[in-house]
């Protein structure tokens, strides 16, 4: 039987050439955030539900199938109208790195493998600590993305401040703190009883009185401050927390203080971003999300620590199948430092695409997104039909269209109706959420590719929604 696994030069040139003629074809359409109906792709999706083939398939036929009938059926997290969630942006100078980490398929999760890698990763982890301001004895590891960096964060912090026994420790965040923490407690093994859900005040921010009296009970009680997570970003209303006020309660109290920053931290690059987010540089950890901030293709996210001998302490373990590979030559060992022993070479998807454009380019894009954002919320602002619930600190925005004489429930309708009518268009995409029990609409600016004009289409869409709405529950057309 002749095996295929192993393609001829003359074949991998074909299978080339057929997979990036449809990639540019992709990116020539890729203008449209959404196109479909939702809910009815997902019942047809059902449908394509396939055994395990045992003869081969052309691959023109499976690009097809991919490019044609699987692909546009998704949510373009990729498209320049697309303002909904956290952006995806998916660089193809990522995309091309990825592709000669994964053909090269070099193991980095021992230094001595691939030292030349492992320092590629480790680079781009100073560049990280360099930029938020941590010390040089800082370190890190890049992760699938935010939820487990989050998790990594919660192991080494409870091991750390805890020790053995881990059973009296409480760990606070505000009610606004990603659902990837909620789950990292848990998983670490944190009770449910011993995890204090913290109240914001009125611009969304994690109360620090409430969170000042929660430990002080707590310690009355013979327990034992452990973790305190503060937003540089959340994702519902991208509030930045208090950092610095939190950094000197974590630190009266001896717990651990992590910041999740996973869709705000890049901003840090920024001059405003630095102001906004000022006290961020006193954290023991920091959770960072490249495929948000820097723009790259899902899959890529990073634990930072103030101190990297830590995730050493807590994470380095000997088994009889590694070969030692310590020495005095100080390469960054990253299974020593991670959960994780198998790794991919996820370094170089930031790294490439650093060289070939250079930092200055990353950064006039995020300075782009939050001069778009506040010209959205001026834009907004001038019309007082809509409400601005939160302005954005960095590039979210919050809002509601209000109107007195109507109930909660009848606005939260309208609103709900109001998003579903842009998305329908076709042209741009938003989200909702809930604050304070009012639906409310909310724009996350972040691609690389959108621009003021989208920004103009979106007002434009949300203006035409809206007199639609107020026209149809007004009984007219």
């Amino acid at each position: 039987m002749e095996l295929k696994l192993e393609p001829d030069a003359e074949e991998i040139d074909r299978m080339m050439t057929l997979v990036t003629k449809k990639i540019i074809d992709h990116l020539n359409a890729i203008e449209t955030p959404v196109s479909f109906d939702i809910d009815e792709a997902r019942k047809r999706a059902l449908d394509y539900s396939e055994s395990m083939p045992e003869e081969e398939i052309p691959l023109e036929e499976l690009l097809d199938d991919l490019f044609e009938r699987r692909i546009p059926y998704s949510l373009h997290t990729t498209s320049p109208g697309f303002m909904a969630y956290i952006p995806g942006g998916g660089i193809f100078h990522a995309a091309m790195a990825n592709l000669i980490a994964s053909v090269t398929n070099r193991y980095v999760g021992k230094d001595f493998s691939a030292p030349f890698l492992a320092q590629i990763e480790a680079d781009v982890l100073r560049w990280f600590c360099h930029m938020v301001g941590f010390p040089s004895s800082s370190g890190g590891t890049l992760t699938s993305g935010g939820s487990i960096a989050n998790l990594t964060a919660v192991v080494c912090a409870r091991t750390l401040v805890l020790g053995e026994d881990f059973s009296k420790g409480t760990v606070y965040a505000s009610q606004y703190t990603h659902h990837s923490m909620w789950k990292a407690f848990h998983a670490a093994g944190i009770p449910s009883s011993q995890i204090r859900n913290i109240a914001v005040d009125s611009q969304f921010r994690l109360d620090t009185e409430s969170l000042e009296k929660a430990i002080d009970e707590d310690k009355a009680r013979g327990l034992t401050p452990l973790m305190i997570v503060a937003n540089a970003g959340s994702t519902n209303t991208g509030t930045v927390d208090a950092l610095s006020r939190i950094a000197d309660i974590a630190k009266k109290n001896g717990a651990w203080y992590h910041i999740d920053a996973a869709y705000g931290g890049f901003f840090m690059m920024t001059l405003n971003g630095k102001e906004r987010m000022r006290g961020m540089e006193r954290a023991d950890s920091i959770t960072l999300d490249p495929h948000k901030g820097l723009f790259l293709p899902y899959g890529t996210g990073a634990l930072i620590v103030r101190d990297r001998d830590k995730l050493n302490q807590v994470f380095s373990h000997h088994a009889d199948y590694i070969p030692d590979s310590s020495s005095d030559i100080d390469l960054w060992d990253f299974s020593e430092m991670s959960l994780e022993l198998s790794r991919p070479f996820r370094g170089l998807g930031v790294w490439l695409p650093f060289k070939m454009v250079g930092a200055a380019v990353f950064r006039e894009a995020l300075e782009e997104k939050l001069e778009l954002a506040t010209y959205f919320h001026q834009s907004l602002k001038s019309d007082q039909r809509w409400e601005i619930v939160a302005s954005p600190e960095l590039s979210i925005t919050v809002f509601r269209y209000v109107d007195s004489r109507k109930t909660k429930e009848e606005l939260n309708r309208l609103n709900q109706r109001v998003m579903d009518g842009v998305n329908r268009k076709f042209r741009t995409n938003i989200s909702g959420t809930l604050v304070n029990g009012d639906f409310v609409i909310r724009s996350c600016i972040l691609s690389f590719r959108t621009h003021k004009q989208h920004l103009d289409w979106l007002l434009e869409d949300l203006n035409d929604a809206l007199d639609r709405v107020l026209s149809e529950s007004n009984g007219g057309g």
